[in-house]
């Protein structure tokens, strides 16, 4: 029931309105009015903020509030970086180079130098071709080894077993066609200047290994110079004390 004069709501065993001291003792003073309606619910916004540390949505049935669960977002993978082509060649694993076969004896082989293995021709020519010898001048003295013609030094000037003159050059490392020529040149000028222009000069290249792009060229000259490689075996004896 409300006070008619200043509404205010009275209890049921009120005879006096407690705001304004009314007195109703009449029962028709008060009337009875319904209970105040619910004031409307706020409607919540269906906009969320992506960037808002904390986000809660209506539970459909309780009608209570619970956070969202936050977006994990993964971190972007780096791209691995690219390699150049010459830091590649680098680390590729590089390709033992090819050893030559032992001897059937099992010695161990090796290549000498350009010098140790001149120095061997010069002592024993025949180990090279059978029947070889260091070319000899007019009073019997061996001149061959290291010989000085008018187009460059000639690693041995030797005579084969038939008479006929026989150029040696040691092919020194990272040679390739220009040996071909300075090769002719030595044939040629031994011929005209030692052999009289009648003699006949072929010439031995030996080569630690092939030369690359060689094998054209040598083909061209094959009648006059041959290549050969070389290898010393080491082998032990006894010795008789």
């Amino acid at each position: 029931m409300l006070c008619k004069v200043c509404n205010t709501r009275l209890g049921p065993n009120n005879r006096h309105c407690p705001n304004c001291g009314q007195d109703a003792p009449a029962e028709a003073a008060f009337s009875r009015t319904s209970p105040p309606a619910p004031l409307p619910k706020a409607e919540l916004s269906t906009a969320r903020d992506e960037t808002a540390a904390d986000v809660v949505e209506l539970d459909e049935v309780s009608g209570e509030r619970k956070p969202l669960p936050k977006k994990s977002k993964a971190p972007a993978k780096k791209p691995a970086p690219e390699r150049s082509d010459k830091l590649a060649a680098q680390s590729a694993p590089k390709k033992p180079a090819a050893q030559p076969p032992a001897p059937s004896g099992g010695a161990p082989l090796f290549a000498p130098d350009p010098a140790g293995l001149r120095a061997l021709l010069t002592e024993s020519p025949h180990i090279l071709e059978p029947g070889l010898e260091v070319y000899r001048d007019d009073s019997g003295k061996p001149v061959g080894a290291s010989y000085v013609s008018g187009v460059g030094e000639i690693d041995l000037l030797a005579r084969d077993d038939s008479g006929e003159l026989v150029v040696v050059m040691i092919s020194e490392k990272g040679q390739g066609e220009e040996l071909i020529g300075e090769v002719l040149q030595r044939v040629g000028w031994v011929r005209k200047h030692v052999g009289g222009g009648e003699a006949q000069v072929r010439g031995i290249v030996l080569c630690e290994e092939a030369p690359e792009g060689l094998s054209y060229a040598a083909s061209a000259v094959a009648g006059t110079v041959s290549f050969k490689t070389y290898r010393v075996a080491l082998t032990f004896e006894d010795l008789d004390l």
